[in-house]
């Protein structure tokens, strides 16, 4: 547990070095440079990223129900006024390339490397580490974006990033592949950026909104149960040896 924490704790300075770096060029691709190195220097093998070909059914199950919740709360925040819509100021191009960039580059580092390397881990402590490593790496950015107070948007915004994570932890574990993971962080963003939402009522109606947090709860809880379960199935799986 301890050499695992100390890794960890290395990866969290260096992914948020590596991206106060290179948010200077405008271009923040950081997670899977860290992870690719980390990879290099400790000779780990590629198949630790887990880009495996997977079953859809469970990732289609679970992007559609998040499309559900999320039209839901957009739905929620501009009919009682709490938000407002925003005309896109980029092309359709930039509403692709981002969210794929974003789902590639961050999530084989978080839920494919990282996961691969804490697996043997409590699904407890691996939901903390990988998801408190995942928020805290997002400071440099949101520390100036999110709206309002920052002591009150932040542990907002870490509630959020643990939702989505256990989500996509789930289906990790599930699909034993980070290819559904990457699927589901770019569909996710895609709505919130077409919307463009602007507050109107601070914390309900700034993102991450309250809202959403609240609805997306039951499905998290479900992926955190029945992903243990499944966690801790697999740890227990001895392999036969000749």
């Amino acid at each position: 547990m301890k050499n695992k924490l100390i890794f960890a704790l290395t990866f969290l300075i260096a992914v948020v070095i590596v991206r106060k770096l290179m948010l200077k060029y405008f271009i923040d691709i950081s997670p899977i440079i860290v992870a690719v190195a980390f990879l290099l220097i400790q000779r780990d093998k590629f198949s630790l990223f887990n880009f495996k070909l997977f079953k859809p059914s469970s990732f289609l199950a679970i992007i559609i129900i998040t499309y559900i919740l999320l039209f839901l709360t957009i739905i929620i925040l501009t009919h009682f006024k709490l938000a407002e819509f925003s005309k896109p100021d980029n092309g359709i191009l930039f509403y692709v390339l981002i969210p794929i960039i974003a789902g590639l580059t961050e999530e084989t580092a978080w839920r494919g490397y990282l996961f691969s390397k804490l697996k043997e881990l409590t699904w407890l402590q691996i939901t903390i580490i990988i998801n408190l490593i995942w928020s805290i790496w997002h400071i440099p950015t949101h520390y100036h974006s999110l709206e309002g107070h920052f002591w009150i948007s932040f542990p907002l915004f870490i509630a959020s990033c643990f939702e989505i994570g256990i989500i996509m932890q789930y289906l990790r574990v599930k699909t034993d592949s980070v290819i559904p993971c990457i699927l589901f962080h770019a569909l996710f963003i895609v709505p919130l950026m077409l919307a463009g939402l602007k507050t109107r009522v601070l914390y309900l109606g700034s993102f991450p909104t309250i809202i959403m947090i609240l609805l997306l709860l039951p499905l998290t809880i479900y992926c955190y149960i029945v992903g243990k379960r499944l966690h801790d199935a697999k740890k227990q799986v001895i392999p036969i040896t000749a």
